[in-house]
């Protein structure tokens, strides 16, 4: 956890990456989140049947994303500047062990599009195309 709060400038509740499995800076990155009934998003979303918000799906990509770089983003903050192409194929809930891939695909004027999946068991739920803008405010 040290590495990824090291990395990445989001905090609790809203850092959505626990380990990162494999990592090839510039070229892909493979990390993981494992999903549970106490992470704040299941409370209300929906009673008696939490399933995982889809916008916290792409999030958790561009979170993701930040390990592409080889050094650490040292504070700076990643936003998500745009979503394209973005399919949710099946939900994920509490007990899903999240396994989350990012490709970049290309950097442009300070944006780098991304390429995500999301899978669980090798079952994918959830592919997108991300624009991401570091910087601040």
């Amino acid at each position: 956890m040290q590495d990824i709060l090291a990395q990445l400038p989001h905090r609790p509740p809203f850092l959505l990456v626990d380990r990162v499995i494999a990592r090839e800076p510039g070229t892909r990155v493979v990390a993981e989140k494992m999903l549970t009934l106490g992470d704040p998003c299941f409370q209300g979303h929906f009673e008696g049947n939490p399933v995982l918000p889809g916008v916290l799906m792409l999030e958790m990509l561009a979170q993701a994303a930040g390990f592409l770089e080889a050094g650490s983003l040292q504070g700076q903050r990643i936003f998500l500047a745009g979503v394209q192409e973005a399919r949710f194929k099946a939900a994920a809930f509490p007990g899903d062990r999240l396994e989350l891939e990012v490709r970049p695909e290309a950097a442009f004027g300070g944006v780098s599009k991304v390429r995500g999946e999301i899978r669980r068991q090798g079952q994918t739920l959830c592919t997108a195309t991300l624009l991401l803008k570091r910087g601040g405010p």
